[in-house]
């Protein structure tokens, strides 16, 4: 039997577009934590500007000031070229969970090209300092790292050091007020302590997040030791809320951050109000910024005279007038935008209206998170922010994190 020949088949080097379109196709949600890596470090090696040494005695294990393309400028920490202890001060390296970002992989490709001998020294030595820092490749701990050949200044700085440390375990405290205080004493330290101990400069934004979560857990305890003794009326509307509905404001009240994703018709907007009425009365919330489409603001207005005593404005208008609503000194306790006046309004409202409470309602508005709308939106300011959808996921599972700031 004659076997016919199988049709030869040519390849075709992809064009240079092709690939580019590949890349931008592939979203944090469906690649790997190497390719997420990989994508950093390619970013870094073609997006810094300049690398400036901060310190003239570390110019491998020390700390640098980059710049980007983009003219944003961040401190990068170098303390372990090979592995993922190194810090930066950008909101990726914050929340990433990667333990890098494209400033301090941009710095390792940079020092490894220039300096090829003195980086290889720096993997095989390690630091020569103690180390006291947040790993940030899983959640945050502070943690410490003290050299192996130790010495008599290693051994001063421990010894400083121990009030922070537990001598049973040898790890770090991971209590911000403690960290906090350990930040504070370092000044008046000893020059040969301060010599040989570094204290990351990236805490403070750990600290201030641990301290908000300590602080909200703390009231949640007491908040609910108050309703179950009966001392808490939840009944805080103009109308009863459904069991549910209870819940979805203490929810919202007490996460600061928060989404809350019912089906329409179950009572978003007044969940919202009621929280908004919650912490007003227990924290003196004054100024409530609800974000929402142009078509349901009169909505918003209605919903609020109805269900609670508090006032509400709608801004419209010429910017003039919408600037002399965001700067008045006793504002109603509602304030209610559209998400097209945000994208030219977001920096005045954090500098004139300086909300408490940001609501953005209907947020799926927002689930393209490279959009204008989405990153101006990202911008607003407040100690709460409402998250509220009747459709966090459509399609695909990063839509989540673009509708929560």
């Amino acid at each position: 039997m004659k076997k016919t020949p199988r049709p030869q088949q040519t390849s075709r080097k992809p064009s240079k577009a092709k690939k580019v379109l590949k890349k931008q196709q592939k979203f944090g949600w469906d690649t790997t934590d190497q390719e997420e890596i990989d994508r950093r470090r390619e970013r870094g090696a073609a997006d810094l500007t300049t690398i400036e040494v901060m310190e003239k005695d570390h110019p491998i294990l020390g700390t640098f000031r980059v710049a980007s393309g983009s003219g944003s400028a961040y401190e990068v920490e170098i303390r372990d070229p090979a592995g993922f202890t190194n810090s930066c001060g950008c909101a990726d390296h914050q929340v990433n969970r990667l333990g890098t970002c494209k400033h301090i992989e941009g710095v390792l490709v940079a020092l490894k090209k220039r300096r090829a001998a003195m980086f290889r020294q720096a993997v095989k030595e390690g630091s020569p300092r103690v180390e006291v820092f947040l790993t940030r490749n899983g959640p945050a701990v502070p943690q410490i790292y003290i050299p192996p050949k130790g010495g008599k200044a290693i051994d001063a700085v421990r010894a400083c050091l121990s009030p922070w440390i537990d001598p049973r375990t040898e790890r770090l405290t991971d209590d911000p007020e403690k960290i906090d205080a350990l930040i504070q004493a370092y000044p008046a330290m000893s020059p040969l302590v301060r010599k040989n101990l570094r204290l990351s400069r990236h805490f403070d934004p750990w600290i201030a997040r641990a301290t908000r979560l300590k602080n909200r857990a703390a009231a949640r305890a007491v908040f609910e030791t108050e309703r179950k003794e009966g001392r808490i009326d939840l009944d805080i509307l103009k109308v009863k809320l459904l069991p549910y509905q209870q819940e979805g404001m203490i929810h919202l009240a007490f996460g600061e951050r928060a989404l809350l994703a019912d089906e329409m018709g179950l009572g978003k907007t007044i969940q919202a109000i009621a929280a908004c009425e919650l912490l007003r009365q227990r924290k003196e919330i004054k100024r409530v910024l609800i974000v929402c489409p142009a078509s349901v603001k009169a909505e918003w207005e209605d919903q609020i005279a109805r269900f609670t005593d508090q006032t509400s404005r709608l801004v419209f208008g010429p910017r003039a007038a919408r600037l002399a609503l965001y700067a008045k000194e006793t504002p109603d306790l509602f304030t209610i935008v559209n998400y097209e006046q945000v994208l030219g309004d977001a920096e005045d409202i954090n500098t004139l209206f300086k909300p408490d409470i940001v609501v953005l309602d209907e947020a799926q508005r927002i689930k393209n998170w490279p959009t204008k709308t989405a990153q101006r939106v990202k911008t607003l300011q407040a100690s709460h922010v409402f998250v509220l959808t009747g459709t966090p996921v459509e399609n695909r599972i990063d839509e989540v994190y673009s509708i929560v700031p």
